[in-house]
């Protein structure tokens, strides 16, 4: 953090996290580039400094099976003429009409930016009930199994209202993973998108019935089957550019291809002795 803060990078909290060595360290907020910045420059000197004392630091999205993973949870907000553009004092949540409009967007587009925001076969072995990870394409005010959480704000501080997105981690390439969710909050204000209702209720504990019924879909489960939706999504083409994606696919998709036909250590040791 001492070395963070002499390369001009702020660190406003920190805290051991609940799985084994796990931290947090959550940055000051700044423009989505120099964020981007930040987030390259902190992923390198926490390693270089891990290095310097025997040890290796990771930003694995989920190093060790059984234990909660590591995410990189996004504070997104806008600003107009130097006001938060989100607040409003008169609506129950705090939100504006433009922050309504951000939010659904982001919602309506989640599933097809997952392969930006989660760029790793490793990636959705962290995107599964039950490690305070979201799964659900669902925003609450307290519901941590919501893909979108709009943060509680102390009294008097009301307008630093924002966004929280869940589902990104820091194996994405940043500048990519910001630019499709400003792309998508954006067309959600430009488009008037209409935000659904939260969901207060914990996700996990619904039945697949209970999720249909209320609308509530679920993020891809796999690399594989995010590629394809990526793949298919004209917001996320508009964002990245045609020669950008079609890379991004084909590396992706060698990525995948690469892991479904390995046959791991854990199948060895689950069906050799039985056949």
């Amino acid at each position: 953090m001492l070395a963070l803060e002499q390369l001009g990078i702020h660190v406003e909290y920190s805290h051991h996290e609940s799985g084994p060595s796990q931290h947090e360290i959550d940055i000051r907020h700044a423009d989505a580039l120099k964020m981007a910045d930040d987030v390259m420059t902190c992923r390198i000197t926490v390693k270089e400094y891990a290095l310097q004392y025997g040890w290796h630091a990771t930003f694995m999205p989920k190093p060790l099976a059984g234990e909660n993973g590591s995410g990189m949870h996004l504070h997104l907000s806008l600003t107009r003429d130097g006001r938060d553009a989100f607040y409003d004092p008169d609506d129950p949540y705090n939100l504006s009409d433009v922050g309504r409009a951000f939010i659904a967007g982001q919602l309506r587009h989640a599933r097809e930016m997952t392969a930006v925001l989660a760029q790793w076969v490793n990636s959705y072995k962290r995107l599964v009930p039950g490690y305070e990870a979201p799964v659900y394409v669902a925003w609450s005010r307290r519901n941590r199994s919501a893909l979108v959480r709009v943060p509680s704000l102390r009294p008097g501080n009301e307008p630093a209202t924002r966004v929280e997105l869940r589902c990104a981690d820091p194996a994405c390439n940043p500048y990519l993973a910001f630019a499709v969710l400003l792309q998508a909050g954006l067309e959600g204000i430009e488009q008037g998108y209409e935000l659904p209702e939260p969901m207060e209720k914990n996700l996990y504990h619904l039945s697949p019935e209970e999720r249909r019924r209320l609308g509530v879909e679920q993020i891809p489960e796999s690399l594989g089957a995010a590629i394809e939706l990526a793949a298919d999504s004209e917001l996320v083409l508009r964002t990245l550019g045609e020669h950008m994606l079609t890379r991004f696919l084909e590396l992706k998709r060698q990525e995948w291809e690469d892991y479904r036909t390995h046959v791991t250590r854990w199948e060895q040791e689950r069906y050799l002795p039985i056949l």
